[in-house]
């Protein structure tokens, strides 16, 4: 599966992974999370050369982002916890681009088509429902709303839950 990926700035990137080490101890969980990203679209198995040809020439022209993330999240069905961006017209660009783009490859994700997308960066996946409660507890007391900047996107190969970045685009400045 490869995954195209919005990263962010190292302080954006650190808060992200604080709020992933208080949740992994909250959750006794060991297993350790994919790094920060919001996740823009993915597919079941096109060429990653191939899909960085086809978003490259308008990235590389593409602006930094700035996002706000105002609030926490919870998908049920994979017992997930994730910090949610305010939604703005150039994230919702942003994201079109990218569906626009790659349309002429097959296997997308309906999760992240534009009328379907929840634009979130995950915290913990696959949390017991026992834990829900606490968890989300614990994360509230944690979280502060925060600017953050997305300075590059990616194409990563998941294998195993494990990403392997393929290629990088870094945003202009």
């Amino acid at each position: 599966m490869q995954v195209i990926v919005m990263r962010f700035d190292y302080p954006s990137s650190a808060i992200f992974e604080q709020l992933q080490q208080q949740a992994q101890y909250a959750a006794s969980k060991q297993k350790a999370t994919l790094p920060p990203h919001i996740t823009l679209q993915s597919f079941t198995q096109p060429s990653p050369l191939d899909l960085k040809k086809a978003i490259e020439p308008w990235a590389e022209k593409t602006k930094q982002l700035s996002l706000s993330f105002a609030s926490l999240g919870f998908f049920k069905q994979q017992g997930s916890f994730y910090a949610a961006p305010i939604v703005t017209k150039a994230l919702a660009a942003l994201h079109s681009a990218i569906n626009l783009s790659t349309r002429e490859f097959t296997g997308h994700d309906a999760f992240y088509m534009p009328d379907h997308w929840v634009p979130h960066a995950t915290i913990i996946n696959h949390i017991a429902p026992p834990f829900w409660g606490p968890l989300f507890a614990r994360l509230s007391m944690e979280f502060e709303p925060f600017t953050a900047k997305a300075v590059a996107i990616e194409c990563w190969s998941i294998v195993q839950g494990k990403a392997q970045t393929e290629w990088s685009i870094f945003l202009s400045e």
